[in-house]
Order: C-alpha cells, then structure tokens, then sequence
C-alpha cells in the first residue's frame, strides 16, 4: 500500500544539475507530519529555478532587507551592535 501517489514519489526523487554551470543543483525538503515541503531547486554558482531568487546576477534583497538565496531563504539584515544593548 502506498500512501502517495507515483506523482508525489516521482516529484520527491527528482535531482536536476544547473543549467548554467552543470554542477548538481539541490533544494530544501521539510517533512511537517502531514506532507513535505519543497523548495525551489538551486546551485551554488547563484542559479535558481525560481525566478524570484536567482541571484546569479548578484545578492538580492526583499523589501524588507532580507538578503534572499537561490534556494528560497531570507536572511535578516544585520541588527547593529548598539542595538542589542
């Protein structure tokens, strides 16, 4: 008994290498109890297979200072040390 579909199975085993740079691409998968989550595949060379975080051109950032990567993370603008105090 399968507990999926051959799709869903299909789409979690799927590996692709960057188009730029033929290098092996991943992506983040996160299992939360009831399915898992999966992001955009990316490399390290800044390529990513959503449009919205390629940053082969160079870092990008969201309006709200968040550095985003190829992969679909946003990292924090960094707090300025007089601030913590």
């Amino acid at each position: 008994m399968t507990l999926f579909s051959a799709a869903y199975y299909a789409e979690l085993a799927r590996t692709m290498n960057c188009p730029r740079c033929d290098r092996p691409a991943g992506r983040d998968e996160v299992d939360n109890g009831v399915g898992i989550l999966v992001g955009p595949y990316g490399c390290p060379c800044g390529w990513s297979e959503n449009p919205d975080y390629d940053t082969s051109g160079g870092p990008r950032h969201d309006d709200a200072g968040y550095r985003l990567d190829q992969w679909g993370g946003a990292t924090p603008p960094q707090t300025i040390e007089s601030e913590i105090r």
